[in-house]
């Protein structure tokens, strides 16, 4: 029987309900715009957005922050990573957003759910491109390079005689 640990079920598990919310949004835009001239249509984006945004968002926030502590009960040191801090504020940001978003696609107004993609988007890209943004801090005291021979000299042995 394979062997599963907690803590990629829970990675995995914050994987897709990130894709899921990520996904629906610019679906819950596109229908936003279709409902100006459709009646027959006219809220369906703020109901999508309320059932599959904000649910998968609150999950991935979940399982984040289960990731987090299975992280630190693991002695793993999640805090020694200095962009984590700032993750964790704009993904509460994200939350939130996302929160306030079908009461705005409800009224027809598209600004809340457009700056929940855009945060998404710039969220997803900052964690792809993580190291692009780590600050390294320069080695207060180099170790002294150790001087290595260039040209070792191997000792021959003469054939035996017989």
């Amino acid at each position: 029987m394979p062997d599963f640990s907690v803590q990629s079920f829970v990675g995995w598990l914050h994987f897709v309900s990130l894709v899921v919310a990520g996904g629906v949004m610019p679906v819950c835009l596109i229908l936003s715009g279709f409902e100006e001239t459709n009646e027959d249509v006219r809220g369906i984006s703020a109901v999508i957005w309320k059932k599959l945004a904000v649910w998968g968002m609150r999950s991935a926030f979940a399982c984040g922050l289960a990731l987090l502590v299975i992280n630190w009960i693991n002695r793993s040191e999640p805090f020694s990573q200095p962009i984590l801090l700032s993750l964790l504020v704009m993904a509460g940001l994200l939350v939130w957003l996302c929160e306030a978003a079908p009461k705005a696609l409800g009224t027809g107004k598209r600004g809340t759910a457009l700056m929940a993609m855009a945060l998404f988007l710039v969220v997803s890209f900052v964690i792809t491109n993580r190291t692009a943004f780590a600050r390294s801090v320069p080695d207060p005291d180099p170790a002294p390079a150790s001087v290595v021979p260039t040209h070792q000299e191997v000792p021959t042995v003469a054939p035996l005689e017989d």
